[in-house]
């Protein structure tokens, strides 16, 4: 090998910046689902009463608990899914984004259902103007979030890094209304549900554009 073409190794050697050490997958997903669901916590009773008897609904009605866990269970998957995807060769797209989707589609199916058998109660109380506006604003600093963390690696599949960064910021939102806002199930659909698919779509987008590939 000649002199030049080892200094030329050296030299490219001397510029490389040792990569960030990354959490444990299932670590950073729960930094983040703690830190994310305080802050929509906070930001919603900061914004407006949460509705009355709310919480007591949760486990007076069935059908309201099952909702509510859905949405939890969609947006833990999601960011699950996010953490492992961001490191190469962990997990892939299509394959590690279906349980969350999964969830999410039985979510509005359990919506829709409601609305269709006229299972659930519709109740005007705790109704918020602008509620779907609301989702997309308290959604958008856990997607920033989620965005951030998975650029500290080198996700390969970055659309589907970021539809999952979406879904789970989305979901968050769609929580946060669906305790805050009015009781119905075809407007949880239109207004509290629906801006999560807008939210994935911004996280898919936002995901090719920010995130670097490897």
């Amino acid at each position: 090998m000649s002199r030049p073409r080892e200094e030329l190794i050296r030299e490219l050697a001397g510029d490389l910046t040792p990569s960030p050490r990354l959490a444990p997958a299932r670590r950073a997903a729960l930094a983040w689902l703690g830190a994310c669901v305080a802050f929509v916590a906070l930001v919603t009773v900061a914004t407006g009463p949460v509705r009355p008897g709310a919480l007591r609904q949760i486990v007076a009605e069935p059908g309201f608990g099952l909702t509510v866990l859905l949405g939890l269970a969609a947006g833990a998957a999601a960011i699950f899914a996010l953490m492992r995807l961001r490191i190469p060769g962990l997990a892939s797209g299509l394959r590690d984004a279906a349980p969350a989707l999964a969830l999410l589609l039985a979510w509005f199916g359990l919506q829709l259902a409601g609305w269709l058998a006229g299972l659930a109660p519709a109740s005007k109380l705790g109704a918020r103007p602008g509620c779907i506006f609301q989702v997309v604003l308290f959604a958008l600093p856990p997607l920033a979030a989620a965005l951030f963390l998975a650029r500290r690696a080198a996700p390969l599949e970055r659309a589907w890094t970021g539809l999952l960064a979406g879904v789970a910021a989305g979901a968050l939102g769609a929580l946060a209304m669906e305790l805050a806002c009015m009781r119905d199930p075809l407007h949880a659909l239109l207004a509290h549900l629906s801006p999560i698919l807008l939210v994935a779509l911004a996280g898919a987008l936002l995901g090719r554009l920010v995130l670097r590939p490897l």
